[in-house]
């Protein structure tokens, strides 16, 4: 026999090994490889690669006799092998696939010459295992009544008691329960149990405790990411992400699970759909976080991926690997479309998530591939020692997406706190609009009572002074004070006039004022001619203004009225940009001489006062055929009154 220590496990020492073994067999035969023990190592483990197995074609297996042999098994029995074994590899009338069975492993070890503790160690193994010592059960799996053990993932280590050593030759019993989907077994360790045992431990931690990390870490990231989409349930990213680290999560669960929680061939195909659903939901949470998304091509996708995960249930077992990883490398082949797209972003726009997750996707589709490689394609001493890179390098994907989800949800919400603050300024501007605008309601509403009292009070002016003055002109015999009260009756509906004059659009002034010289002109004898030109602005003249541009107008005709003697008076409306002109000609007798700024009396100067007012200007021209008179007017002074 020809045992090797666990340091030499490198794939050219592993293929001169095999040569070297298939040499033996054919020089001395097959049989002489199921006797030779296996002597005790001197402090370094050893693997036990040459072995003897036997097929046992039901399930649970029967009670071992008490030399440790499996019963009914009818000589020869018992066939040579060279570990690691794979049920595939057994020839067809030893290939139970369509049922579960139990695969035995024998092989001898020598007494050892010293009282140390040795231990045997299954470091890797498919589904469960027992091991016997000189027909004792010395390790198992535990057991539980209507549930499968799925020890897959878990080494076992058996300890041997120096009491259970006999001289010679000790048979060593390994019982392996595989399922029609298959199974498999490592050549086992042989060495002294404090070696062994930290190999066991160390083996544990990464197969199965590293494990229950990562399946805590992608429980809490996934509730993390579903509880951001609760707070923007517009951005779906959130939810997609959340949906691959839950399906990957179910995944998770093959590699820590003892006994299976539903039978055999549920979980299995369950499983692997768990895996093609976290590829298609990576593929819609990539297309999102990275706007790349397209949906026909992702609808594709969907129904791809149902049918994928309908098949993992219909496919026969011994085809199952081979229609699962199919499905699996297909749903990558997909997912590196996006992948592709998100990269040609990510070189185009310089966008840092889209390279980010262009690299990390990149990574995992490589360990991944590299993983269904020597699960199907590399041979069995390098399946020996490979571990499936592409399980480790989920959360590290996760871990990558999370930190890109997180950088989103922060631009998010500074984005949002940046528009809050907006938004508050608004808030205070309009409330400071609306505190004006009430302010000025409150003036307007007073300035308007202010008003309403003014008018009652001109109306009591004159309604009641009005009247006394009145009587006074009729009663009093001497004309100075008849004079007197005439002017002040004159003063006094002056200002009742200007406070019930309006503001007033300039077409409208100009009809009333033609309106009521007409009507005066005419009713003292006189013919008018009113000619306007050009089309007036919509301009609105206020009350001040309207109330002064009248008053000129019918102080203007009164004089005609009471000193020109004409018998004909034209009055010529005229625009010229902003300048209105009201020239006013009458056949009368004139001015001895032209009328200046300093000549004239108190009419000429109430006139000329009222023009001041609205910013006007007005010229006389007088000679013995008549008068003419310029009332020049700014409009766009007048407005701004």
């Amino acid at each position: 026999m020809t045992p090797k220590t666990a340091d030499q496990r490198f794939p050219a020492a592993l293929v001169v090994t095999g040569i070297l073994l298939v040499c033996l067999l054919i020089v001395s035969g097959p049989q002489s490889l199921a006797h030779d023990p296996v002597s005790v190592p001197p402090g370094t483990p050893v693997e036990i690669v040459e072995v003897e197995y036997a097929v046992y074609d039901s399930y649970p297996p029967p009670t071992t006799t008490p030399g440790g042999q499996p019963p009914e098994l009818n000589p020869p029995g018992w066939q040579p092998i060279v570990l690691p074994f794979m049920t595939a590899d057994l020839p067809p009338q030893h290939s139970p696939l369509q049922q579960d069975h139990d695969v035995w492993f024998r092989f001898y070890l020598q007494a050892p010459p010293d009282d140390t503790d040795y231990s045997l160690l299954l470091w890797r193994y498919n589904l469960s295992a027992a091991v016997y010592f000189n027909g004792h059960e010395i390790a198992a799996n535990s057991d539980r009544e209507g549930r499968l053990t799925m020890a897959w993932n878990r080494p076992l280590l058996a300890n041997i008691l120096n009491s259970q050593w006999q001289p010679g030759d000790n048979e060593v019993l390994i019982r392996l329960h595989t399922t029609a989907w298959g199974g498999n077994l490592a050549p086992p360790l042989f060495g002294p149990e404090a070696a062994l045992q930290g190999i066991h431990d160390a083996r544990l931690f990464r197969q199965v405790d590293i494990n229950r990390i990562l399946l805590s870490f992608s429980v809490i990231i996934s509730a993390f990411t579903l509880a951001l989409w609760l707070l923007r349930r517009q951005d779906t990213a959130y939810l997609w992400f959340s949906a691959a680290g839950l399906a990957w999560t179910l995944g998770t669960l093959h590699t820590v699970i003892y006994h299976n929680p539903v039978p055999y061939n549920i979980w299995l195909p369950l499983v692997h759909t768990a895996i093609d659903s976290c590829t298609f939901f990576l593929y819609g949470f990539i297309g999102r976080v990275t706007r790349a998304r397209k949906a026909g091509r992702e609808r594709l996708f969907l129904a791809w991926t149902i049918f994928a995960c309908v098949s993992h249930f219909l496919v026969p077992p011994p085809w199952f690997w081979y229609s699962a990883y199919g499905m699996h490398l297909t749903g990558l082949v997909i997912l590196s479309s996006i992948v592709f797209r998100v990269a040609l972003i990510a070189a185009r726009q310089r966008q840092t998530e889209a390279i980010v997750v262009t690299l990390a996707v990149l990574a995992q589709m490589i360990l991944f591939a590299y993983s269904a490689f020597q699960m199907l394609f590399d041979n069995a001493e390098r399946w020996d020692s490979a571990l499936s890179y592409a399980h480790f390098g989920i959360p590290v994907l996760l871990l990558v997406f999370s930190a890109v989800l997180l950088k989103r949800f922060t631009d998010a919400l500074s984005v949002a706190e940046t528009l809050n603050q907006e938004l508050e300024q608004k808030v205070e501007l309009s409330r400071q609009v609306i505190a004006r605008s009430f302010e000025e309601r409150r003036v307007l509403e007073r300035q308007q009572a202010a008003e309403h009292e003014r008018l009652k009070i001109y109306r009591d002016l004159h309604d009641d002074v009005g009247s006394r003055l009145l009587s006074i002109i009729h009663a009093e015999p001497d004309h100075k004070m008849g004079d007197m009260a005439r002017s002040a009756l004159e003063s006094l509906r002056q200002s009742v006039s200007k406070a019930n004059t309006p503001d007033q659009k300039l077409s409208v002034l100009l009809n009333d004022i033609r309106e009521e010289t007409e009507l005066r002109l005419q009713g003292s004898g006189h013919s008018v001619d009113w000619q306007q030109h050009g089309k007036l602005p919509d301009l609105l003249v206020p009350s001040a203004a309207a109330f002064n541009v009248n008053r000129i107008m019918k102080e203007l005709v009164s004089n005609i009225i009471r000193h020109a003697d004409a018998s004909h008076i034209e009055i010529n409306v005229a625009l010229d940009n902003d300048t209105l002109t009201i020239r006013i000609t009458d056949n009368g007798v004139g001015f001895d001489t032209v009328v200046s700024d300093d000549v004239g009396g108190n009419g000429l100067k109430n006139i000329k006062s009222r023009a001041a007012e609205i910013s006007a200007h007005v010229q006389w021209k007088s000679h013995h055929q008549g008068t003419e008179t310029h009332l020049t007017l700014s409009l766009g002074k007048l407005a701004s009154l």
